[in-house]
């Protein structure tokens, strides 16, 4: 190594060798070696594994297989581009599949979505009944008492879960569930069957069935939601409303699959 390169690497602050190195091994999918990425940077080939490990300790480049000496992109990173997707270019590419929900189910129906600790509806659809006036855009759903909030929370580990439901929770109804395990049996139950469902738990007198928006290796962040009367969503329809949800639920996640997988291209 040259004096130059040698007073560069000197010089360099080490939050941009990392930089760098991700910037390198995200234009190649199928993985770079350690010694590559080093010549690449004028790095001893010790410095360049050294710097390497560090980001695959902390999940942001993995090796490329069981006993490659070689690294692509970490799934901790990957989760980050895919939680970024906007609340604006989700409510453009969604909103047809709600209308084809609302239509179909005659009821309300909305798209929510996990933020920091809370869930949060992101855009919605109604016919015109009074469901307008209960779930708005932006209106924050209770994790232990709405379908939503439930078909979301199924899905994350453990930790989180005991974060957001194991203190003092808000009886809204005599339907209201507060208790810590009865919760955690009834989240197990969406994770087994896909379906998260509200009776008369938030609001008395309504319901609601909501099915996960997911993409395999990637954090649930979403799920599809329809919601009425008690009546409209369960006793006159009910295996109509959940065939629609988990299959449209299932067509959005597609979407934003190809989403993810066009965020991750761009970035290499």
């Amino acid at each position: 190594m040259d004096k130059s390169t040698s007073s560069k690497t000197a010089t360099e602050k080490p939050l941009e060798r990392y930089v760098r190195i991700l910037e390198i091994v995200a234009g190649f999918p199928d993985g770079i070696s350690g010694t590559t990425v080093g010549e690449m940077l004028d790095l001893p080939k010790a410095s360049a594994y050294r710097l390497m490990k560090s980001l695959a300790d902390v999940e942001l480049i993995e090796q490329s297989g069981p006993k490659a000496a070689t690294f692509k992109l970490g799934r901790r990173l990957e989760r980050l581009l895919f939680s970024g997707v906007s609340d604006e270019w989700l409510k453009v590419v969604a909103r047809p599949t709600l209308q084809e929900l609302s239509e179909q189910t005659g009821q309300a129906c909305f798209i929510a979505r996990l933020s920091g600790n809370s869930v949060r509806s992101v855009d919605m659809v109604s016919p015109g009944n009074l469901v307008r006036a209960y779930i708005v855009p932006g209106l924050e759903i209770p994790a232990h008492a709405g379908a939503s909030a439930k078909a979301i929370l199924a899905f994350q580990d453990p930790d989180f879960i005991a974060s957001v439901l194991d203190r003092p929770l808000k009886r809204f109804t005599a339907a209201t569930k507060i208790d810590f395990a009865q919760l955690l049996g009834e989240l197990e139950t969406v994770r087994k069957t896909g379906v998260a469902y509200c009776i008369g738990e938030d609001v008395d007198g309504f319901a609601g069935i909501a099915a996960p928006i997911r993409i395999e290796g990637q954090r649930t962040l979403h799920s599809l939601c329809v919601t009425g009367t008690i009546h409209g969503i369960l006793e006159a329809n009910r295996d109509l409303n959940v065939s629609l949800v988990t299959r449209l639920a299932e067509k959005l996640s597609k979407i934003l699959e190809k989403q993810f997988q066009m965020n991750a291209k761009s970035s290499t």
